[in-house]
């Protein structure tokens, strides 16, 4: 367990995958109580959620229900990603947060709150021109008070008035359009490299 609390203070959320992986194979293969494997199995849960792997989640949830391993834990850690594969981000911060998560799972917890609200605000930027602040709230688990000083810290206007976010511009990025001395440049480049 000492390489697995190293990969969760380096959140190296790869290797935590890989290593809980690796575990539960060797446990399947040779039974042995070196791990508590049904703490590995809710740190994976969650590490797929920290590498966007909700798919594997899925699979590693009919494992653990046709092992009959449920705990408290695990299921609370299933929540988060069920929450998440429907986009109900309000149930996914309420799973985070009803739950009183072990000492090597607290800290998966806090990133994957963090790595959602960021997820969530790209998506705001993409999707709204402006956005009410109770919504805003929903979507990244905070109260009405703490989402408007924190979406103005990231370019947001607000309008006390009406409540309403307004979402900074988007700045397009100009692609420039390749010339043709661009082209036979390149060309020459590569007929350099052929000859040599």
């Amino acid at each position: 367990m000492d390489r697995i609390q190293s990969f969760i203070e380096a959140k190296d959320y790869n290797s935590l995958v890989g290593a809980c992986e690796r575990i539960e194979l060797q446990r399947a293969t040779v039974p042995n109580d070196q791990w508590d494997i049904e703490e590995i199995y809710a740190l994976l849960l969650l590490g797929y959620v920290l590498i966007d792997d909700l798919n594997s989640a899925r699979y590693l949830r009919k494992r653990i229900l046709s092992s009959n391993r449920r705990t408290e834990q695990i299921d609370a850690a299933w929540r988060i990603c069920a929450a998440l594969w429907e986009r109900q981000f309000q149930s996914c911060y309420q799973a985070l947060n009803e739950y009183q998560w072990s000492n090597r799972a607290a800290p998966l917890v806090v990133d994957i709150r963090e790595t959602l609200q960021k997820r969530v605000l790209a998506l705001i930027r993409k999707a709204y021109t402006s956005i009410h602040k109770a919504d805003a709230a929903q979507y990244f688990g905070i109260s009405e008070d703490e989402v408007v000083p924190a979406l103005m810290s990231e370019g947001f206007e607000y309008n006390g008035e009406s409540g309403i976010l307004t979402a900074p511009k988007l700045i397009p990025v100009k692609q420039g359009r390749a010339d043709l001395d661009q082209f036979s440049r390149l060309a020459n480049v590569v007929l350099q490299l052929e000859n040599h």
